[in-house]
């Protein structure tokens, strides 16, 4: 088997066992929701096929579910997350940068590119999950502050991660 693959499978696995036997359930100050899970379709290398990035955001996402017990908040917001990521993708990485196949992390680039890509679609991905679990537009205000707390302990888990788990490949930036 392709080296890629078998990566991308014990990633897939790694992190999926790390949000759900770790952080499912935790719930700090009843706003931080650390969703790390994200940060396997974020890092997918930045030429991945469409359709290829559908599929694993929604494998992910299910798998998440199944252990949760969840009724799909996690496959669909994750979903959406694979549905916009090359859109974001040509947004903040340059041509070149897609073609040599780059794989989004800080060791690839520069934090200054990384962090507004990692953080617009993990806001997003907040967003759509935390709008589905609610369902509600009475708690708007509520809602919007789990957002934003989740999505910077869930940006912060992902940096921490990417910094201390991706091989560094550059020496400066």
């Amino acid at each position: 088997m392709n080296k890629d693959i078998i990566l991308g499978f014990l990633h897939f696995i790694l992190i999926a066992a790390f949000q759900i036997f770790v952080l499912n359930g935790l719930n700090i100050f009843g706003y931080f929701n650390p969703m790390i899970y994200i940060w396997f379709i974020l890092m997918l290398p930045t030429n991945t096929p469409k359709w290829l990035g559908l599929i694993l955001s929604f494998l992910m996402g299910f798998t998440v579910d199944i252990f949760s017990g969840q009724v799909g908040f996690h496959a669909a917001a994750l979903t959406f997350i694979g549905l916009i990521r090359p859109l974001f993708i040509s947004i903040f990485f340059s041509g070149k940068d897609i073609q040599t196949n780059l794989r989004p992390s800080i060791a690839e680039m520069s934090l200054m590119t990384f962090l507004p890509y990692i953080v617009s679609l993990v806001f997003l991905h907040h967003f759509v999950y935390f709008t589905i679990e609610i369902f509600n537009f009475s708690e708007f205000f509520l809602t919007l502050l789990r957002i934003v707390c989740s999505t910077i302990i869930t940006t912060l888990l992902i940096l921490i991660c990417d910094f201390f788990f991706i091989p560094k490949r550059k020496l400066s930036h």
